[in-house]
């Protein structure tokens, strides 16, 4: 069976997933190293089959910490993506989004930031602004301008947004709101608005203990 081989292929990848999920990561990063140099050699430097491998290679940096190779590995992939289906192709934003957080990770927040604006920007565009892509886009360009200080009252405001994605999506109960709401608390208690924040106060307080019960029994 040749090297290059789809079946192959798949099977590096899965096998270099499940080494990574039994705590085996060097090793699961070593075959993901060798697709790409196997993909390289068959494909060339820039096809855009390489960009799965250099994403996934990128995540298991990340997971060591080393946003340093994440960072290289993304900006390249996304060099790749850009000249393969155009800069604003949805397609796109994926490699974007990753590469805006691992900057995120690196301090460099000017850069992460606009980034993740025009993430949004092509998400709003390509599936509409109450769509999942558009909410997790939004979640990350929050986090971001956490840490350059932006304008409390304005990421409360994103924050609200991503919250009424999230319920329209899973549902007002759902668990994945939870989050987002408590960063809503934290916001309302921050500007000082009691009067709306003893309510989700008393929603978040309810969901943990749902979701505490649940996993108890």
């Amino acid at each position: 069976m040749p090297l290059d081989d789809t079946i192959m292929e798949k099977m590096r990848i899965d096998l270099a997933e499940l080494l990574h999920l039994v705590g085996r990561g060097k090793e699961g990063r070593e075959l993901l190293e060798e697709c790409l140099i196997i993909t390289e050699k068959y494909k060339g430097r820039e096809h855009p089959s390489l960009v799965t491998h250099l994403v996934n290679l990128a995540t298991s940096y990340s997971h060591t910490k080393n946003f340093v190779e994440a960072e290289r590995l993304l900006r390249r992939s996304l060099q790749i993506m850009k000249k393969s289906v155009g800069p604003d192709d949805q397609s796109t934003t994926f490699p974007m989004l990753h590469l805006a957080v691992t900057l995120h990770n690196l301090n460099q927040y000017e850069e992460a930031e606009q980034l993740a604006l025009e993430v949004l920007r092509i998400r709003e565009k390509a599936f509409g602004k109450e769509s999942i892509p558009v909410g997790e886009a939004l979640d990350c360009l929050v986090s971001i301008q956490t840490k350059l200080e932006k304008d409390d009252a304005k990421l409360l405001q994103l924050l609200k947004r991503v919250l009424a994605i999230q319920e329209k999506a899973f549902g007002c109960e759902s668990e994945e709101i939870m989050q987002t709401l408590k960063k809503i608390v934290f916001y309302l208690n921050k500007l000082g608005m009691r009067d709306e924040k003893f309510p989700l106060q008393r929603r978040l307080s309810m969901l943990r203990i749902k979701y505490k019960d649940m996993v108890q029994y």
